[in-house]
């Protein structure tokens, strides 16, 4: 296992928002993230999602499309109370491992009308030679 770190972040404001979609909430922080991360969609190479209550929607391929990525890996995880937490460690585990340089996180939350969105990209502290940000 290598030692890998968050390299940005990014949170919408919990709020209501009854004219944007699940992808959309989830795709706006995502690109916070990777703007704070100082890396763009191109450079992830995986993908982990948390969704509790549309567990089954394939919501990471759905926010992926907004933003502009496909073909890339997604994992999509839902875990009661800590599916925040079990989409992150999947993404952190993903590049622990060694086997992605930048995977991203996001985590989506809903309580009756008012949602708020979440997400991190994490990478290596030592990246591959030729990806981004080595």
């Amino acid at each position: 296992m290598q030692n890998v770190y968050v390299l940005g972040t990014g949170m919408i404001k919990f709020g209501r928002y009854p004219t944007k979609s699940v992808p959309e909430l989830g795709g706006e922080a995502a690109i916070l993230a990777l703007k704070d991360a100082g890396v763009s969609i191109k450079d992830v190479e995986m993908f982990a999602c948390g969704n509790l209550y549309q567990a089954n929607a394939m919501v990471g391929q759905r926010i992926l499309q907004q933003i502009g990525q496909t073909g890339i890996p997604v994992v999509n995880v839902s875990n009661a109370c800590a599916t925040g937490s079990t989409a992150f460690r999947e993404a952190f585990m993903a590049v622990a491992s060694g086997m992605y340089d930048i995977a991203v996180s996001s985590r989506w939350a809903s309580r009756g009308c008012s949602a708020v969105a979440a997400a991190v990209a994490i990478r290596p502290t030592t990246p591959k030679a030729g990806s981004a940000r080595a």
